[in-house]
């Protein structure tokens, strides 16, 4: 389904998608002049394709026609399908470097990152059987992405002309590490991807260290500096690829910045009422889960303890491989 949006030359397109956070929405910049370009792909579903030929079709434009292909960051309902339409167009891909690995070479780092999240999950306690279960859970989202190679590099400060409009890069880590919002000050207009929705609190997912680093980033704390960078800027409306047109972006920022506020008193609640692993904070914060819920849950956890440790209230201490927490 495509949505004109206040922009000449840039179209909206909402496709289906299998996941819970519901349909994914694409933008197509189409200025004469310029690459054809595709905002972000959708999963590697055959509904998903379907939709999308349908949507160009009535755009006047194949996918064959496409020539920049740009993704703003490495999750699957948003780069699966770049491959497929590279295959047909030859079109180049572009993302921040830090997303290169996923693209590049998909199923070497979906292992990666099963090791990563498997001693992340035994330091927080989970156990055998839930972590199983979730790895069953997480370990199928490989079906949805091709690995696709990487053209072109989109880093924090680069222009990008779209739309007939330039466009600034900036790097807006959090919900993602290699995560990237696309801001046009002539039209006050923000490309918001992930970082910023209306509806839900985009979850700042704990993730492996970036290349060329060796800890880890806390995502959560990330996630409340990338929210303050965009609340400071001349925003009109936001463009998300999730849900509805967003047009108060300081007042959003405010309400998921409050939001994070409550949650950490709430965890140091649980802690001063006697929890001592985040796998014990996990289950009072949430009791009733999905497998796929729980890892987004331990996340989730996992970011106000970091918070909570970083503002010097709580203290992790590792006891035969599980971190406790005082």
């Amino acid at each position: 389904m495509t949505v004109e949006t206040p922009l000449e030359h840039l179209h909206a397109i909402e496709l289906p998608t299998p996941f819970p956070v519901g349909p994914v929405t694409l933008y197509l910049a189409d200025a004469a002049g310029e690459p054809l370009t595709l905002l972000d792909t959708g999963p590697c579903t055959p509904e998903t394709r379907a939709a999308l030929e349908t949507a160009l079709a009535a755009l006047g434009h194949r996918i064959g026609d496409l020539e920049r292909i740009v993704v703003t960051h490495a999750h699957v309902d948003h780069f699966g399908l770049a491959a497929d339409l590279v295959d047909v167009s030859g079109a180049q891909v572009w993302t921040h470097p830090w997303n290169n690995a996923t693209l590049g070479d998909y199923d070497a780092d979906r292992e990666r990152r099963v090791v990563f999240y498997r001693e992340l999950m035994r330091q927080a306690a989970v156990p055998a059987q839930i972590l199983a279960t979730v790895g069953r859970a997480t370990r199928g989202m490989h079906h949805y992405a091709r690995a696709v190679a990487v053209s072109g590099a989109l880093e924090e400060g680069d222009m990008l002309r779209l739309a007939g409009r330039d466009w600034q890069v900036l790097h807006t880590p959090g919900h993602a590490a290699g995560l990237i919002c696309l801001y046009s000050p002539s039209s006050r207009t923000l490309l918001s991807s992930d970082h910023l929705l209306a509806d839900i609190s985009s979850n700042p997912l704990v993730e492996p260290p970036p290349p060329g680093q060796v800890e880890r980033p806390r995502s959560l704390a990330l996630y409340r500096a990338s929210l303050r960078r965009v609340a400071a800027l001349d925003v009109e409306r936001a463009l998300p690829s999730h849900g509805p047109v967003i047009h108060d972006v300081p007042g959003l920022v405010a309400e998921r910045l409050a939001f994070h506020e409550r949650r950490m008193v709430r965890v140091l609640d649980v802690l001063r009422d006697g929890a001592r692993t985040t796998w014990a904070v996990t289950n009072a914060l949430f009791p009733d889960r999905t497998p796929l819920d729980t890892f987004l849950a331990v996340s989730e956890v996992i970011g106000h303890l970091d918070l909570l440790e970083m503002e010097g209230w709580i203290k992790g201490e590792m006891v035969d491989g599980v971190v406790h927490w005082r």
